[in-house]
């Protein structure tokens, strides 16, 4: 066999015995290197400085081995040791193992062997010594890795419960307050979907090492899982300890963060729970940090402490939001439309598409109620898609029916139109309900696509392209740039209601609506005014141009059969058109 590189520790007393050793460990195939020691002390000297694979002590008598291998096994019993004796019993043999001795040879068999069983003892116990720690490094690894996220390294959810857990047992015995953090990143999976997975990661690489550093070592920090990360500060003096640590976490995040050459900022939302005041287990502290981070999140950003009252208003969140997730899957929603006429000639020009739940035991719900639980949760992209289809369904049918043909407008969120691949989806619903794309418009608000104007300019080109009008929703209450509002191949701008609703009673709100009709006149667009309730303003709204309206004035969102009424002429609203 070809014997391992190997570092060996060679004590002899004799330097005539010394010279036989060294050479049968260095002769041959071996590539052992030698280091002698002619004393005890001498060889602990060079043990406690150096390390070898192993030691091999020739001794003259049976009372020197043993005290010898005494000595050694008590501080030195990871190194394997070969006990040389010039003769030797069975019990001796058995006497020295037991001491801690792994082998135990004699001068005369060394010297009858030519090919040195000493190399062949010496290459075996190495072997297997280096089996063993190659062993306990891979069931190191695999502690390691059942208790830690891979990405980050930080401790894994599994390790945070039994950090808390062991924490709290402390605290019960020796009572001391702790708190629990919740954390959530503001804005990652947009960053994640933009930039890409790679991005991604570095980012939660670089958000757990900011948080770690802001605590102190007793403290711990794990990630949940996603962008999700868990603090237990253990022995926190009050809750304004647990604040400031919260404030210097959110301060240490807002940093800017450059990766792969990408400037990025990413904001977090905290949730804090307080042992014993919120809970003694695990589950109780974990649950009230979550509530209070989801309260944080509603508030937009920040550190929220966990209350009472906030656990029954979630309770009722969690048990809306599943019903929410069956909706989808069962197609619990339904569409009505309000009419948008045209002011100069009166007719129908446009119906927005608007969607409401038909709860199985609430009856219907509106979208005040279940939109923002719909962005929160992630699910807005596939209501959006069963929105799109249906509308796009329904205006075909009336098409197919032989009914007057208007086009239908489709609102998309902005979660939607950021990451859910606006111009795919639409391709593909047009393919499918066969409606053609002139008589479908998409409805978007200011921040829908100022969030990322680059992006939203490509997104509708390519949407314009298809032959889709697009109209800005809501237009006035966002932060629109006069400079990008020219670039966006949009085709109306949609006043917002609260500006129609005050034109009658404050000037400045009626001055604004008059340069919101002038400006999208200048920049070939139809002014379109939302919320029309009074005749007073509807005229108010005709002098300077305004192009088309909606509001209940004129209409409220109706039922599709009510709709085909109105279509086939038989509704007073056209029969007697208000705009006349």
């Amino acid at each position: 066999m070809t014997l391992p590189s190997a570092r060996i520790l060679l004590v002899s007393t004799s330097s005539g015995g010394m010279a036989s050793l060294v050479g049968s460990l260095t002769s041959g195939p071996s590539r052992f290197e030698v280091t002698r020691a002619t004393s005890a002390k001498e060889a602990g000297d060079l043990l406690a400085e150096q390390q070898f694979d192993a030691v091999v002590f020739e001794a003259p008598d049976t009372a020197i081995a043993l005290d010898g291998v005494r000595l050694f096994h008590r501080f030195h019993s990871s190194v394997p040791l070969v006990v040389i004796l010039a003769e030797s019993t069975p019990e001796v043999e058995i006497e020295l193992k037991r001491e801690g001795a792994r082998d135990v040879l004699t001068s005369m068999c060394l010297t009858c062997d030519s090919d040195s069983v000493l190399r062949r003892v010496l290459g075996h116990l190495i072997e297997n010594r280096r089996l063993v720690r190659e062993l306990e490094r891979a069931r190191q690894l695999g502690l390691h890795l059942a208790h830690h996220d891979t990405l980050t390294g930080l401790p894994n959810r599994q390790l945070f419960r039994t950090r808390l857990r062991e924490a709290l047992a402390r605290a019960r015995r020796h009572p001391r307050p702790l708190a629990v953090f919740f954390i959530d990143l503001d804005r990652f999976k947009k960053i994640n979907d933009t930039l890409g997975h790679n991005i991604g990661d570095l980012l939660l690489i670089e958000v757990g090492r900011r948080i770690r550093t802001c605590l102190r070592e007793t403290d711990l920090v794990a990630r949940r899982g996603g962008d999700e990360f868990t603090v237990i500060l253990d022995g926190v003096a009050n809750g304004q300890a647990a604040a400031r640590a919260a404030g210097k976490i959110l301060e240490a995040l807002a940093e800017p963060l450059v990766l792969d050459g990408n400037t990025l900022r990413v904001g977090a939302s905290i949730g804090i729970s307080l042992a014993p005041a919120d809970g003694h287990d695990v589950e109780a502290l974990v649950r009230c940090a979550d509530i209070a981070m989801y309260r944080a999140k509603a508030r937009g950003g920040g550190f929220e402490f966990f209350l009472p009252e906030m656990g029954q208003r979630t309770i009722k969140w969690i048990d809306l939001e599943n019903d929410l997730r069956r909706a989808i899957d069962r197609s619990e929603f339904v569409l009505h439309y309000q009419p948008i006429l045209n002011v100069e000639r009166g007719n129908l020009s446009c119906l927005e598409a608007l969607v409401r739940w038909q709860h199985p035991e609430r009856g219907l719900i509106f979208p005040d109620e279940f939109i923002g639980l719909a962005e929160e949760s992630g699910l807005i992209t596939a209501l959006g898609e069963q929105v799109l289809l249906m509308a796009c369904k329904q205006n075909k049918e009336w098409q197919n029916a032989g009914l007057p043909i208007v086009p239908v407008a489709v609102n998309f969120s902005a979660k939607q139109f950021q990451v859910g691949r606006p111009v795919d989806l639409v391709r593909s619903v047009l393919d499918e309900t066969g409606l053609s794309p002139d008589f479908l418009d998409i409805e978007l608000t200011e921040s829908a696509v100022m969030a990322d104007p680059s992006f939203a300019t490509e997104t509708l080109r390519r949407m314009r392209d298809l032959g889709l009008r697009i109209a800005i929703d809501d237009f006035g209450t966002g932060h629109s740039s006069l400079a990008y509002l020219k670039r966006f191949p949009i085709t109306k701008l949609k006043i917002d209601k609260a500006f129609v609703g005050a034109v009658m009673r404050d000037p400045k709100d009626a001055a604004i609506t008059r340069a919101i009709i002038s400006m999208a006149h200048n920049l070939q667009l139809k002014a379109v005014a939302e919320g029309v309730e009074t005749r007073e303003q509807l005229e108010f709204l005709r002098h300077p141009g305004c192009d088309e309206v909606q509001g209940y004035l004129l209409a409220r969102p109706q039922a599709p059969q009510h709709i085909e009424n109105l279509l086939r002429g038989e509704s007073p609203l056209t029969a007697a058109p208000v705009l006349n």
